[in-house]
């Protein structure tokens, strides 16, 4: 195990010890698949979290899952500490230099009402960026599903192939017949410029933060603007895409989208960074790079007000 003073650019280091780390996250990720996917369309234990029964859902599945994750990552990785959705709000606990950002279940409501449209998102953080990854969707294929894995400098991979976001054209305008993915709110908080409203793909919408971004990885979808979503809703796909040659941007609090790369800015390992992390919520464009500059240079916030609603959402 590396000491926790060595530098992100150091990790060339120790490349054996990150592949080691790789291997337990997409261990995590495909029991933890096998488990989710064993009581897909079974009966649930249902609660909601918030205080609107109906709305942010969670059952045992979930919590099952993150136990499961949880265990490996004890069993492979000691010293290593795990944020996952499903801790208790309450949980007070000193964040290390290697955490685990765990989403046990993203697209819960899916789960429930038996759509496939749903995954399990597990990353590997050193010092605030994400340095492995796996992302696990239900699949048509014979095994039943797809498991998107990858470590920082070695691309992105299902299995023995490797991904590349979808090819983009000189200008980025996205493509005629091409998914899309945008949230249904954001034609009345931003304005959209003439040439992205005539162009802007075919738009989707699917309840699951983690496999939109899956889909921007493995080239299916060529661009989304995902959120305000949570830490364990991107930890994992931003690297995903990056390391399939895409680009990752959020939006800022000047209400402008900025490169986004995780959270490493002023990361120390103590219980304030834990909460700071837990707190973080944020909107990001991913895509092929050029893509996501034309997206991104054709949205404009509408009003200063819409802005400090969305602004509230945003923990720096």
């Amino acid at each position: 195990m590396a000491k926790s003073s060595t530098s992100i650019k150091s990790l060339t280091f120790i490349d054996s010890e990150l592949k080691r780390v790789e291997q337990c996250i997409v261990r995590a990720a495909r029991e933890s698949g096998n488990l989710v996917a064993s009581r897909f369309g079974g009966i649930l234990e249902i609660s909601s979290k918030g205080s609107k029964t109906g709305k942010d859902l969670v059952t045992d599945v979930d919590r099952a899952s993150q136990n499961l994750i949880a265990n490996i990552m004890s069993e492979t990785c000691p010293g290593h500490v795990l944020l996952g959705e499903e801790d208790p709000p309450d949980k007070k606990q000193e964040a290390s230099d290697w955490m685990w950002i765990v989403d046990p279940i993203d697209g819960t409501t899916n789960y429930v009402n038996s759509s496939n449209i749903y995954a399990i998102s597990i990353a590997a953080l050193y010092k605030g960026e994400t340095v492995a990854a796996a992302i696990w969707i239900p699949w048509p294929n014979d095994d039943g599903f797809e498991l998107m894995h990858a470590r920082k400098g070695h691309g992105t991979w299902i299995g023995d192939s490797k991904l590349h976001v979808h090819p983009e054209n000189e200008t980025g305008v996205p493509a005629t017949g091409i998914l899309s993915s945008f949230p249904r709110w954001m034609p009345k908080a931003f304005n959209i410029n003439k040439q992205l409203m005539e162009n802007q793909g075919e738009i989707r919408n699917g309840g699951s933060a983690c496999y939109e971004q899956f889909m921007v990885a493995k080239g299916s979808m060529q661009y989304a603007i995902t959120g305000v979503a949570s830490t364990w809703d991107f930890a994992a796909g931003i690297l995903l895409i990056n390391e399939a040659g895409g680009k990752v941007m959020r939006l800022n609090s000047d209400g402008l989208f900025e490169n986004f790369n995780g959270w490493a800015e002023n990361y120390k390992p103590d219980p304030q960074t834990y909460e700071r992390l837990r707190k973080w919520r944020g909107l990001i464009l991913s895509g092929p790079p050029r893509t996501v500059d034309f997206v991104a240079a054709n949205l404009s916030l509408k009003q200063p007000r819409l802005f400090t609603r969305i602004k509230m959402l945003f923990n720096n």
